[in-house]
Formats: structure tokens, sequence, C-alpha cells
């Protein structure tokens, strides 16, 4: 299994949405914690695009994952979301640069499919929070994954 190296100071991750769609006032806490922590957020292209109840067509959500694993300046992706549509995209992803450049993936619900295939190419992702759970939980949960982003053991 790859394990993506700890993030540090000053590195980029990267939010977008495989499914459902999300306002940047849904997220905003989110992208203040993150800041807070001393990461710079690179939003997808397409991250507040809407298609019916998507975060935009399947070809800009396809676009936004690759584009993020393509980026080799972006270090962890976190996907914003759950919902429904990571399936519609999932198949038309390469994910041959992961194994030049891994990057930590981070997410639950509907991007468990992404988890599933990454972990099926030997890549260790973060089943986790999502930045429009930021706000709802506790200081605990957000340390731990902090801790886990950066490789900090805790005590």
């Amino acid at each position: 299994m790859i394990i993506p190296k700890e993030l540090k100071i000053g590195d980029n991750i990267g939010i977008i949405s495989t499914a459902r769609k999300i306002s940047i006032d849904e997220i905003s806490p989110a992208v203040n914690i993150l800041k807070e922590w001393g990461l710079n957020v690179i939003f997808g292209n397409y991250l507040f695009s809407k298609d019916n109840q998507f975060s935009g067509t399947i070809d800009q959500r396809r676009a936004d994952l690759q584009m993020m694993i393509d980026n080799k300046n972006v270090k962890a992706v976190l996907c914003a979301r759950g919902g429904y549509g990571t399936v519609q995209i999932i198949d038309q992803i390469d994910f041959s640069n992961l194994e030049k450049t891994p990057k930590w993936f981070i997410g639950y619900s509907d991007v468990t499919v992404l988890h599933s295939h990454l972990n099926t190419i030997g890549l260790a992702s973060m089943h986790a929070t999502m930045p429009i759970n930021f706000s709802n939980n506790s200081n605990q949960a957000l340390l731990s994954l902090k801790n886990s982003l950066f490789g900090i053991k805790n005590t």
C-alpha cells in the first residue's frame, strides 16, 4: 500500500466535488480552518458549478478530479461533499500520475467509490470528514484529521 507523504505548512490542498453541488458559503468554515493549519486552498475549476443536483456536468466533475490528480503541486484533495455522482466519472479517470506523485484523497459517503478504486490500485486514502461538515465537527474530529494529514502522532 502506498502511503502519501504527510503535509507541511505551505502545502496546497485541493477541494473538488465529484458529486453534489455546493456553495462557497457552505465550505467557507472549512477553508478558514485549512488556512489556519497553514495550507493553501485550491478550488477545482468547476467546484461551484451547478447541473441539477450535481456540482457541474459529468465532464466538469471529471475534469476537476483529473486536474487535482495531475497537479504535482497539490498534496491532498478534499471532496467537498457526498451525495451521488462519483460513480458517473470514476471509469473516465487516469490515475497513472498518482504512482509518481501520490496524494491524500479525503471524504466519505459517495466518495467511497473513489476510495475503493484508489485502494484497488494500492493507494491509501482517508475516509474522513468533508468541508460541508467542518462547521458541525467537534474540535477532536478536526484535530484527528489535521494530525493524520500532517503525520502527527496522537498522544
